[in-house]
């Protein structure tokens, strides 16, 4: 784009994308002063957890001690208060997902707004980025769609939190996208499941196999051996998309479709179960990955060495989805490491006013694959909601914000920061 449309207004801190990563990036850029616009293409906060049908915050412990705190697991222990999340016990620690906040997606979505509405964060639902307006490295507006037709709003700094990087891609950073990509998942949610007898559905479940009325990537993992799994419905099958390319979200959403509408004819006549809801789209684990100032690798991940540009930690296995063998490769880290995430990769390369946060951060795709969960998103999102203000205050580029202050400042926000070592 050359020219932009009509400017609707000017702001400090843009966030494009209001999933776990963007809210908490909005909440803290706003906390700190900055007039704040938080962007999404729905008409709902809180991305995956909400959206994406995976009520299931992860993780916020490591080892029986909390690791990530901040805005994040204040929202989680708003919702507890209000009876609408269940925290984990860290002292008994068990299996990965088991550690996960169990949170009721509509009040949290409804926290969520509650808590921009305290802090002033200026809310634009149904009206995502499509464009922007970059001069040599410095973002000056955003062109958003609207009911009225295209639209701007001006900025000082930016953060990237779409997941797939488009406002980053679109000002020309490097990105990594790789030929094989992680499935994505289409989450759905079943009625009658309480009296469902495991032998039978089994039975059942393997003759439909055989028969060819359920397809490999109708799901995956530990449903290959028990039916019962896949009445949880919200984790179970996998579909494949390049989460970057709007023609492949397309086939994308027809092929999850189809798959949820041949699990759910499988268990109307095997158990009388029928589907609930769905959630609006196919939810991607892996596109774009920005290239920033620093690169997170596996090695880097599993060994957890934490420098002094560590700005929170992110704990969760290598979690690689595919459509091929097990279907997920899992590393597990060594009792006692907590991997951490280095500011320079929430900082696209030679970028001026531009962050980023969540899964599309700098690094390689198994390392990608663990900390593109949840809570690791909360975090880096407080992170660069942060530097954002730090980078105003101290009127200098986003590269140029001295990580003590950085540092100091989460720390003060009651956000863990790793010790370095």
């Amino acid at each position: 784009m050359t020219v932009p449309p009509k400017i609707l207004d000017s702001f400090d801190v843009i966030v494009c994308g209001g999933g776990p990563a963007g809210f908490c990036a909005a909440l803290a850029a706003a906390r700190l002063g900055c007039r704040t616009a938080l962007l999404e293409r729905y008409g709902m906060l809180g991305g995956a957890m909400t959206v994406g049908g995976v009520p299931a915050p992860a993780l916020f412990h490591a080892w029986g001690k909390q690791i990530i705190a901040g805005i994040g697991w204040e929202l989680m222990e708003r919702l507890a208060k209000e009876g609408w999340a269940v925290l984990p016990d860290p002292s008994t620690p068990k299996r990965h997902p088991e550690m996960a906040v169990k949170v009721n997606a509509p009040m949290a979505a409804w926290m969520l707004d509650t808590m921009c509405q305290e802090a002033k964060v200026e809310l634009f639902f149904h009206q995502p980025a499509v464009d922007v307006i970059c001069q040599e490295k410095t973002i000056e507006t955003v062109a958003i769609a609207t009911k009225a037709g295209l639209r701007s709003l001006r900025g000082k700094v930016f953060i990237d939190c779409t997941g797939d990087g488009d406002v980053a891609a679109w000002a020309g950073a490097a990105y990594e996208l790789g030929a094989e990509l992680q499935p994505g998942t289409l989450g759905f949610y079943l009625e009658g499941t309480a009296s469902v007898q495991a032998e039978q559905l089994n039975q059942s479940f393997k003759e439909a196999r055989a028969q060819g009325a359920l397809k490999a990537g109708d799901f995956w993992g530990e449903a290959g051996g028990d039916a019962m799994t896949i009445l949880r419905g919200l984790n179970v099958n996998h579909v494949e998309l390049n989460g970057s390319d709007s023609a492949s979200r397309t086939q994308a959403e027809i092929s999850g479709r189809q798959s949820v509408a041949r699990v759910s004819r499988w268990l109307r006549a095997a158990a009388g179960i029928k589907p609930q809801t769905l959630a609006p789209e196919v939810w991607v684990r892996e596109s774009r990955r920005i290239l920033g100032e620093a690169y997170v690798t596996v090695n880097d991940y599993l060994e957890a060495k934490a420098g002094p540009d560590a700005v929170c930690h992110s704990f969760y296995p290598i979690d690689l989805h595919t459509n091929t063998g097990g279907n997920l490769k899992n590393i597990y880290l060594q009792e006692g490491k907590v991997p951490s995430i280095p500011f320079g990769a929430l900082i696209p390369r030679g970028f001026e006013n531009l962050l980023t946060a969540g899964r599309l951060i700098s690094g390689d795709r198994l390392a990608q694959s663990a900390y593109r969960v949840q809570a690791s998103c909360m975090a880096m999102g407080q992170a660069a909601g942060t530097a954002a203000f730090l980078a105003l205050t101290n009127d200098c580029s986003v590269s140029q914000v001295k990580c003590k202050l950085l540092r100091q400042s989460l720390a003060k926000q009651g956000a863990i920061v790793p010790e370095s070592h």
